[in-house]
């Protein structure tokens, strides 16, 4: 079990890097809180955005508070997200957040099936450019 008061408080004090803010474990420190499944806390920052990136692993997204919106950049689509939403980005679909949101955090709890990809040596990943960053460049 883990206690909403503290893991605000370690949330509070952890950095907020793009893929990940503080990992859950369990009691003796393993990441896989069931086998082959682990869960991450990751909070995207008010005008803030994560990379575009790909991986072989699927990931399923709780929205605990904020939102924003979720990009799939390879068609271009879209999604509002927000408090309780539940979202599903299967393997290999490149995708990617967006908080523009003022003065709150995206803040999505984050399942997925890394462990057990990283147990099979399948673990592989990819940052992509997205279309405006490409534009931007030119």
């Amino acid at each position: 079990m883990w206690q909403w008061e503290n893991l605000a408080k370690e949330l509070a004090t952890a950095d907020h890097t793009e893929y990940g803010t503080l990992t859950l474990a369990t009691p003796d420190g393993d990441h896989q809180v069931v086998p082959g499944t682990s869960m991450t806390f990751q909070s995207v920052r008010p005008g803030e955005h994560t990379t575009p990136h790909t991986h072989s692993w699927w990931h399923l997204y709780f929205v605990r508070t904020g939102s924003g919106v979720l990009v799939f950049d390879e068609t271009e689509e879209s999604v509002k997200v927000s408090s309780d939403d539940i979202m599903l980005i299967p393997a290999w679909h490149v995708h990617h957040f967006e908080n523009n949101e003022s003065g709150v955090d995206l803040l999505l709890l984050n399942m997925s099936n890394l462990p057990q990809l990283a147990d099979l040596h399948n673990k592989f990943s990819k940052e992509c450019v997205s279309a405006d960053a490409q534009n931007e460049q030119q």
